[in-house]
């Protein structure tokens, strides 16, 4: 598995930006823009910009489906690193919840400010109109 260190943070800003960054990355789409929607949502919701019945309705509304924490055989836990050498698909992209952080793999390489390849995949999203 590759790590490419990745910050779109317009400021290049080390921040608890994980939610907008991870998203941004993985629908192409601006930081800036990823912000202001997330925004916009939290406000009609009451809902601070990076909490998850937030995040994950705004998922949702563009197409991202949930999927359940992958398990292993013997019910363990998989790595990001083993998720994306044994799991992810080449074609395809992936919002993943590790450890209270959310991050982004495209064709099995994750796309962080910070290599967390070592942490346990929780829930993660992928694009449900493909």
């Amino acid at each position: 598995m590759e790590f490419v260190n990745c910050n779109n943070n317009p400021k290049n800003k080390i921040t608890n930006d994980c939610v907008i960054r991870a998203i941004a990355l993985a629908t192409n789409n601006k930081w800036e823009n990823v912000y202001r929607e997330l925004a916009e949502q939290g406000i009609k919701k009451g809902l601070m910009i990076n909490d998850r019945n937030n995040w994950k309705a705004y998922l949702k509304s563009l197409g991202y489906e949930q999927q359940k924490m992958p398990r292993k055989v013997d019910r363990k836990r998989y790595t990001l690193k083993e998720f994306c050498e044994e799991l992810a698909e080449k074609d395809k992209i992936y919002i993943v919840k590790v450890a209270g952080h959310l991050t982004c793999i495209k064709d099995k390489k994750l796309y962080d400010t910070w290599n967390c390849s070592n942490k346990c995949v929780g829930n993660y999203w992928i694009e449900g109109r493909n």
